[in-house]
This record gives structure tokens, sequence and C-alpha cells, in this order.
């Protein structure tokens, strides 16, 4: 302890006062800093917190728009199941009309020409055979006509990428 004393005695007063004055000074810049940090990580919280915000705000709307495309893109694809499905019955309605034109046909031919009753019975089968088979073909590729539309319009990044693509043959053709 009596070297500190000592010390005191040899240095002048006033050097103290220098030296506590720039400690202090020091230690004030230092809390000044430290304050300035503390306030700009602030704002950049509220900032980022702000962003954070918006763009959930963004997404929740891009969602919602998205999802509407979907259900419009759906509600198509069901009006034209609707419409597929009536024009298969009118379509079946006039296959049993023939059917039954061609085995009139055939039953109303004359006895004695036993060969056309057959040829028409025969051909009654096949024509038959055929339009079940078209039927069957037709139905399948309705679905995914209508499957690959609701497809398109549902996503609407597609039909922008067709355009390009569209666009982008049509001048290597020289359209």
């Amino acid at each position: 302890m009596g070297a500190i004393a000592g010390l005191f005695n040899i240095i002048p007063g006033f050097i103290w006062a220098l030296v506590c004055a720039g400690l202090f000074g020091w230690g004030g810049i230092n809390a000044y800093r430290v304050n300035s940090v503390k306030a700009e990580i602030a704002d950049l919280k509220a900032a980022h917190s702000m962003a954070l915000a918006d763009a959930l705000t963004n997404a929740k709307t891009e969602s919602d728009r998205l999802q509407k495309v979907k259900d419009d893109a759906l509600a198509k694809a069901e009006k034209r199941a609707s419409d597929n499905k009536v024009a298969a019955g009118r379509a079946r309605t006039e296959l049993d009309r023939l059917r039954r034109t061609v085995a009139d046909a055939s039953s109303s031919t004359d006895p004695a020409c036993k060969a056309i009753a057959d040829r028409a019975a025969t051909l009654g089968d096949v024509f038959g055979e055929c339009a079940g088979e078209l039927t069957e073909v037709a139905r399948k590729a309705d679905a995914h006509a209508s499957d690959l539309r609701t497809f398109q319009e549902s996503w609407p990044e597609l039909r922008a990428f067709q355009d390009r693509l569209t666009t982008f043959t049509d001048t290597l053709k020289g359209k």
C-alpha cells in the first residue's frame, strides 16, 4: 500500500486528473458505441419483423390467388365432365338406333336371301364390337384431355411457358 501512496506523491495531481478524465472519456465513448450498436440492432430487428410480416402477407395473397385458379380449373373440369357425360349419352342413343336399324334390316330381308341376312347379322356384330371399342377409346381420350386441360388451367405458368415455346418454335420456322 505504501508504493501506491508514494506514487501519488511523485506524479503531480493534474496528471492524475488527465488520466482519470481520459479513462472516463474512453468509457463514455465506448458506452456511446455500445448503445448505438444496440440501437442499430433494434432497428434491424424491427425492419426484419416488418419485412417478415410483409412477406407473409404477400405469400397469403399469392396462395389465395393460386387456390382460386385451382378451384376455377376444377369447376371447369367438372363442367366438361358433365358435358362429356351428356355427349356420351347422346352417342349411346345414336349407337342403339343404328344397331336397331341393322337388326331390322337383317330380320326384314326375304328368307329366300339367307346370305344377305347372314351378312347383315355379321356386319351388325362387327359394327357393335367396333362401336363398343370406339366408345371406350373416346371415353378415355375425353378423360385424358380433360385432365390435361385441368392441369394446364391450374398452372398458369405452364401456359406462359407454352406460349413462349410456341413463339420460339414459330421464330425458328420463320413464321
